[in-house]
Formats: C-alpha cells, sequence, structure tokens
C-alpha cells in the first residue's frame, strides 16, 4: 500500500509546478516589457538619486521620472513616426528609379555590372520591405504594444522606487554565498555597464551626432538617415560610416563637393571619433568588456527574437551565461551555492 505520506508530497509538487508553469504563461506575452523595464531603472537610478535628494518623496521622485521619460518617448514617436514612414518609402522608390548598372559599368565593367546592380537592388529591397513591414505591425499591433508601455512603466516606476527592498528580496532567495553573490553581482554590473553604455549610448550619441549634420547639410530624408544611423551605431563592428560614407558619396556625385567632403571630415574626424571621447567619461576601468564576436551574435540573435529591444537584452543574455561558464571553466561553479 503506498504511503499516504508520498502522495500528498508529490501532489504538492505537481501543484507548485503547475502553479509555475501557469505564472510563467501569464508572465510570458510581457516578459520583454518587465526585462526593459528593470533595465531602464537599472540606467536611470543615477538620475533617481538625484532628484531624490532634492524630492525627499520616493514614490513622487520616482513619479516625475518616469513622467519624464514617458513624455521623451511617446511624444518624439508620435510625432515622428509617420515622418519616417514617408521618408522610408520616398527612399525606396528613388532607389527603384536609379539605375545603378551605370555606376557599376564604371568600376567592374559591362559584363558584371547588371548582375551586381541586380543583386545591390534586391538586397535594398529586402532591406526597405523587411523596415516598412516594421512600421505595418507596429500599427497592426498597438493595442499590444500600449498594454507593454503600460507594463513597462509599472515595472520601472516600483523597481526604482523600491530598488533597496527589492535588492534585500532577492539576497534573501539568493542560493549564493555572499561573498561569491558580491562577486557574481559585480560581474554582472561590469557586463551591463559594457553593453547599456558603451555600446547603445555612445550608439545613440553617434547617431544624433551624424543627423545633426545632416541637418546643417539640408541632406534630403535627415530623419530616416538618423534612425538608420542610430540603430547601426549601436551594433557591434559596424560603426557610423555605413551611413555618413555613402551620403557622402551621394552629395558629391550630385555635385555637391563641399557639403560631400564636409560630411567626409565630419563623420571621418569627430563622429567616429566620439566613441574614444565619451566611452571613458561614462565607463569606469573596472567595467568588463564583451568580445566582439558575442556581442555581434547577441546583437542579431536578439534582433530576431526580442526585435528592436535585442540591440540591448541579446548582447546581456548572453554576457551572462559567459559569467556562469567562466566560474564552470575555473572550476568555481560550485562557489555559486551556499
Amino acid at each position: 500500500m503506498v504511503d499516504d505520506s508520498i502522495i500528498k508530497r508529490w501532489l504538492v509538487i505537481a501543484i507548485i509546478v503547475l502553479v509555475f508553469v501557469l505564472s510563467l504563461l501569464i508572465l510570458r506575452p510581457i516578459l520583454v516589457a518587465i526585462g526593459i523595464g528593470i533595465l531602464f531603472a537599472y540606467i536611470f537610478s543615477p538620475f533617481f538619486k538625484l532628484i531624490n535628494k532634492y524630492i525627499k518623496n520616493k514614490t513622487l521622485a520616482a513619479f516625475l521620472l518616469l513622467l519624464t521619460i514617458a513624455v521623451v518617448v511617446l511624444v518624439p514617436l508620435i510625432y515622428w513616426t509617420p515622418t519616417i514612414i514617408r521618408q522610408t518609402f520616398d527612399i525606396y522608390q528613388n532607389f527603384q528609379n536609379y539605375n545603378f548598372s551605370q555606376i557599376f559599368e564604371s568600376y567592374v565593367g559591362k559584363d558584371l555590372a547588371p548582375s551586381l546592380a541586380l543583386n545591390f537592388d534586391n538586397i535594398v529591397s529586402k532591406f526597405f520591405s523587411s523596415f516598412l513591414g516594421q512600421f505595418t505591425s507596429l500599427l497592426i499591433n498597438l493595442p499590444t504594444i500600449l498594454l507593454n508601455f503600460a507594463v513597462f512603466l509599472f515595472t520601472f516606476f516600483y523597481v526604482i522606487r523600491d530598488s533597496d527592498k527589492l535588492k534585500d528580496y532577492l539576497s534573501s532567495l539568493s542560493p549564493f554565498s555572499e561573498k561569491t553573490e558580491e562577486k557574481f553581482l559585480n560581474e554582472l554590473r561590469g557586463i551591463t555597464n559594457a553593453i547599456v553604455f558603451g555600446q547603445v549610448i555612445i550608439g545613440v550619441v553617434q547617431g544624433l551626432a551624424l543627423g545633426i549634420g545632416f541637418f546643417i547639410l539640408g541632406v534630403p530624408k535627415t530623419i530616416i538617415l538618423t534612425f538608420i544611423a542610430i540603430i547601426i551605431c549601436m551594433i557591434p563592428f559596424l560603426g557610423s560610416g555605413l551611413v555618413w560614407i555613402p551620403v557622402s558619396f551621394f552629395l558629391l556625385a550630385s555635385g555637391q563637393t563641399y557639403s560631400g567632403i564636409f560630411l567626409l571630415l565630419y563623420g571621418g574626424l569627430f563622429v567616429s571619433s566620439l566613441d574614444n571621447i565619451i566611452r571613458p567619461i561614462i565607463l569606469s576601468r573596472k567595467s568588463s568588456t564583451l568580445p566582439i564576436p558575442v556581442s555581434i551574435i547577441g546583437t542579431i540573435g536578439g534582433l530576431f527574437v526580442f526585435g528592436i529591444a535585442g540591440l540591448i537584452l541579446g548582447p546581456l543574455i548572453l554576457a551572462y551565461a559567459m559569467i556562469i561558464i567562466e566560474f564552470y571553466q575555473q572550476g568555481k561553479l560550485g562557489e555559486l551555492f551556499k
């Protein structure tokens, strides 16, 4: 006869597993929003501490910061999205009407030029079709996106307001020893800073700086070019040159010699050097570095899985996995546990 205590034990285990599985299913559609909310709370924690220094009420300080972020994100998004879509479509049409075969002839001859032009046209078509498809998907899934944005704001507010309590709570649940936990958290903090500030923030600054140059020179479709520049600058190994070099040659080819030369100098001497200027300022020497191949793979894979948010989440997840693997290689995996 089966012992009643064994049946009860397995029944309790089954109920616990069921509860956690159902909880995961409930959270699954909003996990990315929650993760980004936590990440933003970490990024903006210095601003929260600064506001809280003058406004002692944590709830009010967190609400003011939340309101500022919501306005900074939503207002440009609502205002510029139609312009970005229109300019993307206009650029695509211009590419369609452009004779690339004639351009390639001067470099590779008449035999190879048509096939190269056809391949190039296919690549450009796929890029713009995918780009426009993202905006179409955004409009179709607008209610879902708004709900996720609400979850992001909700998560950000409570995490940044109650960060001390949350840290103590997670520490109480941690299976790690106190010494190892501190070392593990330092590794996570270092790699997070390297990716968020060293990759994302610097990429945004370089893209915006390039956009300012486009605006000053009167380059057409400045908004969409700036948006593309920001995305490309955030991807390791690519860099802003993929944007300002083609635009410079376009200006030179269209007879705007001074503008083309200025953009070449501006992009090569100023925009490209912003990385070396800003990185030492916003990153401490203790910040970890992520190998370029891992960073590129994480970014590309993250884009496939998480969309734009994958630019940050992809490299972060791979970086955290590498930290655990490093503990294993050093034979210290057992030290992670109490």
